[in-house]
C-alpha cells in the first residue's frame, strides 16, 4: 500500500504540471515581485499539489483495509507528499542542474514531506473522530494548512526578492509543527499519552545538548544576518541573489536541524522523545 500511494504520488507531478503550466500562462499571473508570486502560489501551485495529494487519500486510502488508525494519515499522507516531491526535485534537476536540486532537496522535500504530515494528522483525525461537521472541518484542515504553508514557501521562493530569506524561518516552523505531530501520532499507535515519553536523559547530557543547540542555533543565525546584511547594503555585482541564498540554505540547513531538534528534545522537564 505504501509503495503503490508514493507510486501515486510520484505520478501525480505529471497532470500537476500540466495544469499550472497551463494557468500560468494566463497575464493575471504575469506580475513580478511578491505580488505576482503570491498570486502564482496561492492560487495556482499550492492549491494544485495539495489537492492532488488529497484526492489520492481519499480514492485509495479513506476506506482502505489498511487505514486501521490516526496515525496511518501520516503514513499515507506523508508517503504521497515524498513522492510527489521527489519527481517534482528530478524535475528541476534536468532543467537548473544539480545545485538547485541538492537546494531543494533540503527545503522543498522536507516541505513537501512536513506538509504532508500536517495533511495526514487532520486526514486521521476526520476517518475515525466524530462524523458530521467535525469531521468536515478536518478535512477541510487537512487542506488548508498544507495549502498555506506551501503557498508562502512558494511565493518567497518565486518573488526574486530578499523575502526569499524567509524560506528558512518557514522550513523550521514546517520541521518543529511536522515533528510534534509525528510524536502525537506515534502517542496514539502505542496507545500511551501524547506527552510521555520513554527516556529522560541525566541532567550532564540535558546541559551538553542544550549547549550545543544553542551553538549550533546562533551560529547559524549570525550567518544569515551577515548574509542578509551583504545582500542589502553590501557590494552584490558579480554576485547572483538566489545562489547566495541556496547556498546559504544548504550550508546552514544541518546545523538549524540539528539545533531544532536538540531545543525540541529538552522542551518542557528535558524529556528526550
Amino acid at each position: 500500500m505504501i509503495l503503490l500511494i508514493l507510486l501515486l504520488g510520484s505520478l501525480s507531478v505529471i497532470p500537476v504540471a500540466i495544469l499550472e503550466v497551463s494557468l500560468l500562462s494566463l497575464p493575471v499571473f504575469s506580475l513580478p515581485g511578491l505580488a505576482g508570486s503570491g498570486l502564482q502560489s496561492f492560487l495556482v501551485i499550492s492549491p494544485a499539489e495539495e489537492t492532488a495529494k488529497l484526492v489520492i487519500l481519499l480514492l485509495f486510502v479513506w476506506r482502505s483495509r489498511h487505514f486501521t488508525e490516526p496515525n496511518d494519515g501520516i503514513v499515507y499522507a506523508g508517503t504521497a507528499s515524498i513522492g510527489f516531491a521527489l519527481s517534482e526535485n528530478l524535475f528541476y534537476v534536468f532543467q537548473h542542474g544539480a545545485a538547485v536540486g541538492i537546494a531543494r532537496a533540503v527545503t522543498s522535500i522536507p516541505g513537501h514531506t512536513f506538509t504532508g504530515v500536517i495533511m495526514g494528522w487532520y486526514l486521521g483525525k476526520a476517518r475515525f473522530g466524530k462524523q458530521g461537521e467535525k469531521r468536515i472541518l478536518d478535512l477541510i484542515k487537512a487542506f488548508l494548512y498544507p495549502w498555506l504553508l506551501h503557498g508562502l514557501y512558494d511565493t518567497f521562493v518565486l518573488s526574486g526578492t530578499a523575502a526569499a530569506l524567509l524560506v528558512v524561518p518557514l522550513v523550521i516552523l514546517n520541521f518543529v509543527v511536522g515533528t510534534r505531530l509525528l510524536r502525537k501520532g506515534r502517542a496514539l499507535s502505542e496507545g500511551r499519552p501524547a506527552d510521555a515519553a520513554p527516556f529522560r536523559a541525566p541532567s550532564s547530557r540535558r546541559g551538553c545538548l542544550k549547549v550545543l543547540g544553542r551553538v549550533l542555533l546562533t551560529l547559524s543565525g549570525l550567518f544569515w544576518l551577515l548574509i542578509l546584511l551583504g545582500l542589502l547594503f553590501g557590494t552584490t555585482e558579480g554576485y547572483d541573489t538566489t545562489s547566495v541564498i541556496y547556498g546559504s540554505v544548504v550550508i546552514t540547513f544541518l546545523p538549524v536541524a540539528a539545533g531544532v531538534i536538540i531545543e525540541a528534545s529538552l522542551r518542557g522537564k528535558g524529556r528526550i522523545s
